[in-house]
């Protein structure tokens, strides 16, 4: 009966998550003239990029396409992996003021590009792996870090009142929400039972769900509700 419910939970998550992928993309379009900055696009290509990924694989097309390639689908996982990071890191890099976390996070950026493109050799040439767990884990120590500072740094500044009314304000969160949520998951994914492996991928729908719906709100946002004028260009100016 257990088993029962939980598969029902998990169709019905799926649903939602199909409903779900796609609305950061819808609110961007919806709302594109003031989204018009630097900023907006990164989440809008990554979300894009996400969408994109996820239906290639779901139907199954880099096995179709590359079948002389062993552990494609594990090479796209990895790809995306990077990429995810790439986007997201050079998102909170230009939010932060302090240039010594900025430098940091510029080299913890090399030092994971280093572990994920060295893990993908790795795992590709001499060992089976489904995930890859290790550049997952330290992309997410490194992005929901940059995301804490980020937080310490709005919050010192006494010029800003109200911290989430800024469009950042809900990509962060939901950046930290869905890497923490999932961190211990992708972690010990390697270790799990195939019966753990389904239950515990609720929690990764749930996490991915909660970071969608946020990064649609910070699409929702217009400047002028901000506490501030010209809040976004303070921001804006620094990728300039």
């Amino acid at each position: 009966m257990l088993y029962l419910i939980t598969i029902l939970f998990v169709d019905l998550l799926f649903t939602i998550l199909l409903i779900v992928h796609s609305l950061p993309l819808i609110c961007f379009v919806l709302f594109y003239k003031h989204n018009k900055n630097l900023f907006s696009i990164l989440i809008f290509i990554y979300c894009f990029y996400s969408i994109l990924n996820d239906l290639i694989r779901r139907f199954t097309l880099p096995t179709i396409f590359f079948q002389n390639f062993p552990k494609i689908d594990f090479i796209f996982l990895s790809i995306y992996t990077i990429i995810e990071y790439i986007l997201l890191s050079v998102y909170i890099y230009n939010l932060l003021i302090n240039k010594i976390l900025k430098n940091v996070l510029l080299l913890l950026s090399v030092l994971f590009l280093v572990v994920a493109i060295g893990n993908l050799m790795y795992s590709y040439h001499l060992k089976s792996s489904e995930i890859d767990s290790i550049p997952l884990a330290i992309s997410s120590l490194i992005l929901i870090s940059g995301s804490i500072i980020y937080f310490f740094e709005t919050i010192q500044n006494p010029e800003i009142t109200f911290i989430y009314s800024k469009p950042s304000f809900w990509v962060i969160v939901g950046i930290m929400i869905y890497f923490s949520g999932t961190f211990f998951l992708f972690l010990q994914y390697e270790n799990l039972s195939e019966h753990d492996k389904e239950t515990f991928w609720i929690i990764n729908m749930i996490c991915f769900i909660l970071k969608n719906i946020f990064f649609s709100i910070s699409f929702i946002l217009k400047p002028e509700n901000q506490q501030i004028s010209n809040v976004d260009d303070y921001y804006f100016k620094k990728l300039e």
